[in-house]
């Protein structure tokens, strides 16, 4: 009996230690410093064992990625953070969301965030006019949710206000 308990208590300091891994190894160029920091101090809502409360977006990440560029009517140097994250830590579906930085004065400040975005492994970021767009991963027509291999085109439309998601057009 004692072995089953220090078998499940080895287990869940495993999987607690999984969950709360670091990411910000994964971010490089001159906005890492200040993304990194948006991330340790940011918190969101999450929901845990506890029930319904507030986490920082560090303690709900999995991964993260960060890309750099200029918007071709704005030479300012813009970066967008997409993280990976869990806001239900109770179960196993995960989350994305993408955070867009500006230049200003060498320092990176946050022009906005979107919590609810599609298309995981955000790869092909390309900076247009006001707009970052994207290809991601999506569940294709015969994908299992654990396995998706399709491919969506998707957008962030960027403004003083702040940034929305949208599906980018052909």
């Amino acid at each position: 009996m004692r072995r089953i308990l220090f078998g499940f208590a080895a287990m869940t300091g495993f999987v607690t230690a999984a969950a709360a891994q670091d990411v910000t190894g994964n971010l490089k160029g001159p906005a890492a410093e200040s993304v990194t920091r948006y991330l340790k101090q940011t918190r969101i809502p999450c929901y845990t064992q506890k029930g319904e409360e507030t986490c920082r977006i560090i303690d709900t990440a999995s991964d993260a990625s960060l890309f750099h560029g200029s918007f071709k009517n704005d030479p300012t140097p813009h970066a967008v953070a997409f993280v990976s994250y869990q806001y239900d830590q109770t179960g196993n579906a995960m989350n994305q969301m993408a955070i867009v930085f500006r230049e200003a004065g060498g320092r990176w400040m946050p022009v906005g965030r979107v919590d609810e975005t599609v298309g995981m492994e955000p790869r092909q970021v390309q900076f247009g006019q006001g707009v970052i767009a994207y290809t991601g991963t999506v569940l294709g027509p015969n994908d299992s949710r654990a396995s998706p291999t399709g491919r969506g085109r998707f957008s962030l439309k960027v403004t003083d206000r702040g940034v929305t998601f949208g599906k980018a057009g052909r």
